[in-house]
């Protein structure tokens, strides 16, 4: 008897368990970006770094490393792709764009993460790390990011059954 009530609690913790603090409103977030694309990997891609970046968009400004939006593309990186001129203006109304348009700073997700898995190879880890840390992939700062966005997308396999 007490074997099967301790099983009941574990489960039960286990269904109510919340580790990434997720609101129902974030739930909604997570499933329309599931629902972007067809390419399973790039769906989680896109949901947990949109978690680890921003916080699902309550952390779309980082000044210290010029990063904006809700997945926090780097406003050097995004001006260069747009063909944009680098200069004030620019990275002002563009730093905008990926703060407010959630379709355009997903569209550059989706292309930075594409440019990486080309390079390399379909390798999601190599493709996670080096959305952060570029050619640093090998790092330690990269392979830490790389395990966080893989961890995250554990939980939300498992844990939200997203």
């Amino acid at each position: 008897m007490k074997k099967i009530f301790l099983i009941l609690i574990l489960s039960s913790v286990s269904l109510f368990s919340n580790t990434l603090n997720l609101t129902q409103n974030d739930i909604v977030i997570l499933k329309k970006l599931k629902s972007l694309t067809n390419d399973k990997m790039m769906k989680y891609s896109l949901m947990a770094i949109a978690i680890k970046e921003s916080s699902l968009g309550k952390y779309v400004i980082n000044t210290q490393s010029e990063d904006y939006g809700l997945f926090q593309a780097n406003i050097k990186t995004v001006l260069k792709r747009q063909k944009v001129k680098d200069n004030s203006y620019n990275r002002s109304i563009y730093a905008q764009k990926l703060i407010n348009d959630v379709g355009f700073a997903t569209a550059n997700a989706i292309i930075e993460l594409k440019y990486w898995r080309k390079v390399h190879k379909d390798n999601w880890f190599k493709t996670w790390s080096s959305y952060n840390t570029g050619w640093n992939y090998n790092s330690k700062t990269g392979i830490k990011y790389a395990t966080n966005v893989f961890d995250i997308i554990k939980k939300l396999k498992l844990e939200y059954k997203l």
